[in-house]
């Protein structure tokens, strides 16, 4: 971190320095000796000038990851308030102490230390990223100029601000640096500090913390319920003139009975939904948590509530199967839905009529102030390079010494799956060339041309051209020619012979800005720190709640949702999320139109756990309904979640999902059978695409489970199985399921305008460090098996863009145990005819093509595990099995086989792919159960040797079974 002199203007504290508190005054045996020599007013204002200090480019802070040796990979050059040591272990008297520790996970672990951070990079907003030319890409109250004066002011309204948070204190992490998933994991978990401060006129702060009562604040939530109603166009409730619901009933309540009035009223009218846990005594239908609703609908202006357990007529059991099928329409049809995400039916809504919540942890203590002392005790000299990070010069290069940077591929760099879109990097080649000037003075010039106001570089050039030529010197010259004149004017002489130093990166605040201090505390001579709480999202994630399978899709199809946690009120619709706790400036953190807040702010939680981490995402675009690997996606990441709840009884596992699925039915052709995705459409070629694509799904989900080996790609769960359904279906199974899909992050795809996107897939190799990426394509990384994504398939299959050469699939029946019910999964059979999930359904695989043997031999390629005939395979189980017991029991008439159901390869992606199902003989008339699956790659050599789906699939070491396979 480095300062510029010349730009760094003098700074005027707003409070004084540090003094002992005599012992004489009230309140002084409340804090620790340590505690006392604390002026955390002081320390938020030097936090807040290093932070702004950065954003007008008076101070060179560069935000990014390095490690040192083998420690933790940490991110560094933040404000250090103070050791903490190992103290908040025993906090004893100390009131701040006692605070302190309330703000970790495990106080009475290890060491501590306190930090000052800019409110704009918590984990409420996405880390700065850049575009596809690496600058930094500007969020609204950043940009340089502004469609309207309202903009630019709106803009000019905005400040930052500054909390504090306990870190762990790690020896190989320096003091001002934290873990690299800090952000992401541990502050959500514990909070984080801010000060109450007075009101300001005309200001706006980014981030503010609210004290809450014990009492939910109602006033509030209509405040969200207005916004959303009057800007978010995506959440109005949407209801089919055609639907109707027979039986739809609703709580009146403004009824003055008790009961209250249970009354039918058309579905297409306004009510309110609530979603609960029933709890061990399901059959109380006026439990605490339902009165609480019905207050909660009252007092937000509403009159009607449907709860399910109450509204629906249990004993009709023709009605309460329609409802249930319709639970997409109910959810999605409501004004909004309250969700008690604390306890069961009994427990009520925390902070409505007498169910209490949660205390919010708070600390007043007294302002500071040098006069009492008569001396000023400051640990740092004015404008030293401490007073702007908290720790002397000395210390801060002490603590860099030994350290390197660090790729992390998570945060900043590299993910397992980006997409970019190169026409910018194109269009900056072609300039190049036409102006004769190198990439530098290019990114030079078109930061110049965004000053002048000009919508692209190019106009600007060809002034900037013409002014080269009547000066009578090159375009390509013109920079130094600048520099030149301006060291001339300086008194310094210019060498042109050295490379011309282009300006620094601009800064983030318009110069025209006023520079404005912190707010005083709210109340006069009073510090008062209040935590924002554990973040409501992982509250919820941790509830009773988000265990339950019926509540999954309840939380899912609504549009507007109202969470009760045990702490506070949590809002999330499809535009916004909030809470009680976290004051966020709503104007400016929306997108112009106010239609949903930026891609960069952290979004809800209610979409599908899809990031490969277990932080939550960024941004509230939806996936497009035109944009069918999206969906597949997306569709994949629901399933995988719900399959990770519970369901008091096996035969719900696809009815308490049949509401989702519902949702991602399009008339162009996808839809799910049975719970995997098909696509019963044509696909780009005009093919019937059922065959294919069921096959596709049947092999492409497994159970999440470990290796049976460290490194080997042989994966064993002990997942039970669900009798009601199939086992070639995850309904037919309890455990958490996962798709061959990885899910991109809201803000790091990018969309086609001109077909110049590509798609890069990171497969296994080398460690990335210093952010060197040449290690990587110099390896035979490239050369690694991956399996292909299961949604890529999807979209290249009905893209024209793409042509698949080769792809081969069986052909299957599906059909009941007395063939009653029969259809073939091929060419155009309608998909809503069959699959009922009341019935039980057999696959049946005709001619199949089955595994000569299963003889693994270790390979000597680096990164894999066993190969198969010469081909790297790996293995995933739904049950318990060893290696040897899979080979041994492959054998000739052996207990289990291996079938053949899908061969082909994606466009963009080098190798090709041949699926099995692992069966196992599941009776002695001939049926088997699906237990796993096994993928062969292809190499991309081999696939380019293939003529037709036919010569493919016989270089594939199968033989012909000899009768069909029906799988049960």
């Amino acid at each position: 971190m480095t300062t510029s002199s010349s730009s760094v203007h003098n700074f005027t504290f707003r409070y004084p320095p540090p003094w002992e508190r005599p012992s004489n005054e009230p309140g002084s045996d409340s804090l620790c000796i340590e505690c006392a020599r604390l002026d955390l007013d002081q320390s938020f204002a030097n936090a807040f000038r290093l932070y702004e200090g950065a954003r007008r480019g008076d101070i060179q802070r560069p935000l990014g990851t390095y490690r040192k040796d083998n420690g933790p990979v940490y991110l560094r050059d933040f404000f250090f308030v103070t050791s903490l040591g190992n103290r908040l272990s025993h906090p004893e008297n100390c009131t701040l102490c006692t605070f302190f520790a309330q703000m970790t996970k495990v106080p009475g672990s290890g060491s501590h230390k306190l930090m000052a951070f800019c409110s704009s990079e918590s984990h409420l907003i996405e880390p700065r990223k850049k575009d596809v030319r690496g600058r930094y890409v500007r969020r609204p109250w950043e940009a340089i100029r502004h469609p309207t004066a309202e903009a630019h002011d709106l803009a000019m309204s905005l400040e930052h601000n500054i909390f504090m948070a306990v870190v762990p204190e790690i020896a190989t992490i320096p003091k001002t640096g934290v873990p690299v998933r800090w952000f992401e994991t541990d502050l959500p978990d514990c909070g984080s500090i801010y000060r109450l401060t007075a009101p300001e006129t005309g200001i706006h702060r980014l981030v503010t913390a609210r004290k809450i009562q014990p009492k939910a604040q109602f006033g509030l939530m209509r405040a969200w319920l207005s916004r959303c109603r009057c800007h978010h166009g995506s959440c109005s409730s949407y209801k089919p003139d055609d639907l109707v619901l027979p039986g739809f009933r609703v709580i009146d309540c403004h009824s003055r009975n008790y009961p209250p009035d249970i009354i039918s009223r058309p579905w297409t009218k306004g009510y309110v939904a609530l979603s609960y846990v029933w709890g061990n005594r399901p059959h109380d239908d006026w439990a605490p948590t339902i009165m609480d609703a019905i207050e909660v609908t009252k007092r937000l202006g509403e009159r009607y509530l449907w709860v399910d357990r109450t509204c629906i007529d249990q004993s009709n059991l023709e009605e309460k199967e329609q409802l249930i099928s319709k639970m997409d329409a109910v959810y999605a049809g409501a004004e909004f839905t309250i969700v008690c995400a604390a306890g069961d039916a009994r427990t009520g809504l925390p902070g409505v009529n007498t169910t209490p919540r949660r205390m919010q942890p708070f600390v007043e203590l007294a302002q500071r102030s040098s006069k009492a002392k008569g001396k000023s005790a400051s640990r740092f000299e004015p404008d030293s390079f401490g007073e702007f990070i908290g720790i002397t010069e000395e210390e801060y290069a002490a603590e860099r010494a030994g350290e390197s940077g660090w790729l992390d591929d998570q945060r900043f760099g590299l993910r397992p799956k980006m997409t970019f879109d190169f026409a910018p990097l194109l269009e900056d080649d072609d300039l190049m060339k036409k102006y004769d000037i190198p990439e530098r003075q290019l990114l030079w010039h078109r930061e110049m041309a965004d000053d002048f106001g000009y919508d692209s570089v190019e106009p600007y050039l060809e002034k900037v051209k013409e002014l080269a030529r009547r000066m009578g010197i090159p375009l390509k010259g013109m920079i130094n020619h600048l520099q030149a004149k301006m060291a001339g004017g300086e008194g310094f002489e210019f060498d042109s012979s050295e490379e011309e130093i282009m300006p620094m990166a601009r800064a983030m605040v318009d110069s025209s800005k006023p520079r404005r201090l912190l707010p005083s505390n709210k109340t006069e001579d009073t510090l008062t720190l209040v935590s924002t709480m554990q973040d409501p999202r992982v509250t919820i994630k941790n509830s009773v709640w988000n265990t339950r399978g019926w509540t999954y899709q309840e939380g899912v199809l609504s549009k507007r949702r109202l969470v009760f946690t045990e702490e506070q009120v949590y809002w999330e619709c499809c535009g916004m999320a909030v809470c009680e706790t976290v004051d966020l400036a709503l104007s400016h953190v929306h997108e112009p139109s106010g239609s949903r807040m930026g891609d960069y702010m952290l979004s809800g939680i209610f979409e599908g756990d899809l990031h490969q981490a277990e932080e939550s995402q960024y941004g509230f675009e939806r996936s497009s309904k035109d944009d069918v690997g999206e969906q597949v996606v997306t569709l994949g990441g629901h399933i995988q979640t719900y399959t990770s709840r519970n369901l008091g009884q096996s035969g719900d596992s696809l009815r308490a999902f049949m509401g989702v699925a519902a949702t991602y039915t399009t008339n162009a052709g996808l839809c799910l059978l049975l719970g995997l995705p098909v696509w019963a459409g044509a696909f780009a070629n005009d093919e019937p695409g059922l065959q294919h694509s069921f096959a596709l799904s049947l092999s492409s989900w497994t159970h999440k489970a470990h290796p049976v080996q460290t490194n080997a790609k042989m994966y064993a769960a002990e997942c039970p199985r669900r009798e009601k359904f199939p086992s070639w279906t995850w309904a037919g199974w309890q455990g958490r399921v996962e798709f061959c899909n990885e899910k991109q992050s809201q803000t790091h795809k990018m969309h086609s305008t001109n077909g110049m996107v590509g798609t890069i897939t990171v497969l296994p190799g080398p460690p990335v460090r210093n952010g060197d990426l040449s290690e990587v394509f110099e390896t035979d990384s490239h050369t690694l098996p991956t399996d292909p994504w299961h949604s890529d398939f999807f979209k290249c299959l009905t893209q024209t863009a793409w042509v698949f050469r080769e792809i081969w699939s069986p052909e299957m029946r599906l059909h009941t145990p007395d063939h009653a019910h029969s259809a073939w999964l091929t060419g155009w059979t309608p998909v809503h005819t069959i699959g009922d999930p009341s019935l039980s359904w057999h696959l049946t695989i005709n001619k199949p093509l089955v595994l000569q043997h299963l003889y693994l031999e270790p390979s000597t390629v680096a990164g894999e595990w066993r190969r198969l005939g010469g081909r790297a395979v790996s293995v995933h189980l739904s049950v318990p099995i060893t290696e040897e017991q899979l080979v041994m029991d492959h054998v000739s008439g052996g207990h289990l086989v291996s079938v053949l159901v899908f061969a082909s390869m994606i466009p963009d992606v080098f190798n090709g792919i041949a699926r099995y199902l692992i069966l196992r003989r599941a009776d002695s008339v001939g049926c088997w159960e699906r237990i796993g699956r096994m993928n062969m790659w292809i190499t991309e050599k081999e696939m380019n040797t293939f003529k037709d789906p036919g010569s493919m699939v016989e270089a594939l070491p199968v033989i012909a079974f000899g009768a069909d396979i029906t799988i049960v």
